[in-house]
Parts: structure tokens; C-alpha cells; sequence
């Protein structure tokens, strides 16, 4: 019976320790969420535009990557509002608070960022997963 006991709790401790312990962040492509969040802000358009492709990939599994993509919609450069609205078009329904941003930005002066907000609108909207 002690052996029993001593059997068991060794198997019930690790386990039990390890429910209390932190999730690990969400990641995309070898870091974490909070990486990419910190590059989002620096100047170099390059890497904004690259933070915002990794946020697209890390999707709506955590809730600061939303909010951080439409802000990326006011973007200065372009290309980083491109890859902000791509990235919401590939989490589709999910990014439904996008949906004001995304309709202010189909009147956007280039025509091709409009029409590929209106893309990622339609998605949205119509709930596609």
C-alpha cells in the first residue's frame, strides 16, 4: 500500500505543480507576442511591416493582436497598412472590432489598400472562417 501511495504521488505532484503555472505566449516565428508587439514600434518600416505579417500569423489567439494590427492601419509606410490588412482578412471573423477601421480605410487614397480593405471587410462580415 505505501508503495501504492508513494507511486501515486509522484505521478500527482508534478502534475499538480504544473497547473498553476503560466501559459506560454502566443509566438510566430520563434518569438513571442510581446517581441513582435516591441517592433511594431520602432522606426524602421521594414520592421513594422515585419511584425505586423508575424502578428497576422499569431491571429486571434491573443487579444492584444487586434489592437495593435489597427493601429498598424494608420501606418505612415504603405506597405505596412497592406500587411495590417491582410493580416485581418487571415483572421476573418474573429477581427470583427476591425470593422470601423476597415470600412474608414476602404476610402483610403490608394485604390488597391481600399479594395483589399473591402476584401477583408467582406470576410469578416460574412463570417468565414
Amino acid at each position: 500500500m505505501l508503495r501504492y501511495n508513494i507511486l501515486l504521488l509522484s505521478i500527482l505532484i508534478p502534475l499538480l505543480a504544473g497547473c498553476g503555472s503560466r501559459q506560454e505566449s502566443a509566438r510566430a516565428y520563434g518569438q513571442p507576442i510581446d517581441h513582435w508587439l516591441a517592433e511594431l514600434k520602432k522606426p524602421d518600416s521594414r520592421t513594422r511591416k515585419k511584425a505586423v505579417v508575424a502578428l497576422g500569423q499569431i491571429g486571434a489567439t491573443d487579444q492584444r493582436t487586434i489592437p495593435a494590427l489597427l493601429g498598424a492601419l494608420k501606418d505612415q509606410d504603405a506597405t505596412v497598412k497592406e500587411k495590417a490588412i491582410v493580416a485581418l482578412l487571415q483572421i476573418g471573423p474573429a477581427a470583427k472590432e476591425a470593422i470601423p477601421e476597415l470600412t474608414q480605410a476602404q476610402k483610403d487614397a490608394d485604390p488597391a489598400l481600399g479594395a483589399l480593405a473591402k476584401k477583408a471587410l467582406d470576410r469578416i462580415q460574412a463570417g468565414e472562417p
